[in-house]
């Protein structure tokens, strides 16, 4: 079941934040310059959480991941892109299960 989330970083090196941007831009949403919005199975979460993780420097770098109900329940104001626009209106899937975020997290990050 895919699931919705979040994903913000703050990638202090110029290379560095290039690489995760460039990377999330194939897999994710632009919210933000350093916010992307993902809709994704589990496997497909640990597997983009794995490429960021092996782009960033863990120890100087921060990185956030959190989950989302649906993009609708995101309160925004400004200028949104039409697709952003579009995924904030639409109906979407349930919240994750319990647990499932805390499981993975612990297992890429420690």
């Amino acid at each position: 079941m895919k699931q919705w989330h979040i994903l913000a970083y703050d990638v202090r090196d110029l290379k560095r934040l290039q690489k995760v941007h460039y990377y999330l831009k194939k897999r994710a949403v632009p919210l933000q310059k350093s916010v992307f919005l993902l809709h994704c199975s589990a496997a497909d979460l640990a597997q983009t959480l794995q490429g960021v993780r092996e782009r960033a420097h863990l120890r100087e770098d921060d990185i956030r991941l959190y989950p989302v109900s649906s993009p609708h329940s995101i309160w925004a104001a400004g200028q949104q892109s039409n697709a952003v626009q579009g995924l904030y209106a639409g109906k979407t899937s349930a919240a994750p299960e319990p647990g499932v975020m805390d499981r993975l997290l612990k297992t890429l990050f420690g």
